[in-house]
């Protein structure tokens, strides 16, 4: 029997969704870091690994084609697994840096201006669980992703 697939929960950082432009700055030239889970829930849609992630350094980001990420519709301008979405995409415009394990806020992003203190603090605790599952700490390989 085959295992349902649920979408995975959205990060409680944002007051207000509503505010985003779906102006899809956060799908152009994204360097989205994938973490094993964000990567077998996608491969569990049927998915092949190879078609939307791309290996950098010890772990995964998703693929860009022709500028934009793999999943990124441009005629209708919305993520085609949206509600499966890599947990980092549900944190944007709030970002870690792969190098540092740094937070940052994109500024490409309209709402970053908008983001408070508050909601960073939230971003930090989930930013610290992804780190944690890429194995950041202990200098791993991620070698089961």
């Amino acid at each position: 029997m085959r295992e349902k697939l649920y979408p995975p929960r959205t990060p409680e950082v944002w007051r207000a969704r509503a505010t985003c432009r779906s102006c899809g700055a956060c799908c152009r030239a994204t360097e989205m870091i994938l973490t094993l889970s964000d990567v077998r829930r996608l491969e569990a849609l049927g998915y092949r690994r190879e078609e939307f992630a791309v290996k950098k350094g010890d772990h995964y980001v998703l693929r860009n084609v022709s500028g934009v990420c793999y999943f990124y519709d441009e005629r209708s301008k919305m993520c085609r697994v949206y509600d499966y979405r890599p947990i980092g995409c549900s944190l944007y415009p709030i970002v870690i840096d792969a190098r540092t394990g740094e937070l940052l806020l994109d500024s490409f992003c309209p709402i970053s201006r908008e983001t408070t203190v508050d909601e960073l603090k939230k971003a930090r605790r989930y930013a610290k669980l992804i780190l944690a599952e890429l194995r950041w700490r202990e200098g791993s390989d991620n070698r089961e992703c």
